[in-house]
């Protein structure tokens, strides 16, 4: 398992490397103007972007944290909240700002483009509730229909930022690589973390 969750992270930071190199060298234009044209009337959307709000993302991370340690008393878990949600949100700000690619030329909200922090952010906070959801079940295919309730909400928590025309398609899409890339090594270090311990 943990060997391949570094090879999505891998894999990952490759695709995400491929996606900054093609917006830095503008390539991915053409496809960013006609995706935002393609989501400006899907404002079906719009509301799913609450769920990548910083606010949204705090109040239910804490939840997380308090939960895992009433119910499992897992430390390791409460850090990997931690580290993957706050550590995931440095990153996004970091990148941003190396990268400093303008938003979209009617968007009213301010800040960096590239990229999306709710497509990322997002992804990672809800991914990571799926992962101790489904643990609480045995079942193949019910911790199957967790993960696709979770990975479809985080979808749609990163496609909102399109129909609201305030990122563009790259944005979006480097912003679900990297944090599926940076949430499976938190996940990987996490698995190695609970394996020494038990050792000790």
């Amino acid at each position: 398992m943990n060997r391949r969750l570094w090879m999505i992270a891998a894999v990952g930071a490759v695709f995400f490397l491929a996606v900054w190199a093609s917006v830095a060298a503008g390539v991915t234009k053409a496809a960013d103007e006609g995706g935002l044209q393609l989501f400006d009337s899907w404002q079906w959307l719009d509301p799913f972007t609450f769920l990548g709000n910083g606010k949204t993302i705090g109040i239910i991370s804490v939840m997380l944290v308090i939960g895992l340690w009433f119910f499992r008393r897992d430390v390791y878990g409460m850090v990997l909240v931690v580290v993957a949600v706050g550590g995931g949100y440095g990153i996004n700000e970091w990148i941003k700002h190396v990268v400093g690619r303008e938003r979209p030329p009617h968007s009213e909200i301010g800040g960096f483009s590239f990229p999306s922090g709710h497509a990322m952010i997002g992804t990672i906070y809800l991914l990571l509730l799926a992962y101790f959801l489904a643990q609480t079940r045995t079942k193949r295919g019910e911790r199957a229909a967790i993960y696709g309730v979770f990975a479809t909400l985080a979808l749609l928590t990163g496609l909102s930022r399109l129909s609201l025309q305030v990122h563009y398609p790259s944005d979006v899409l480097g912003g679900f690589v990297l944090g599926g890339a940076y949430l499976s090594a938190c996940l990987a270090l996490y698995r190695m973390s609970i394996h020494r311990g038990d050792r000790w």
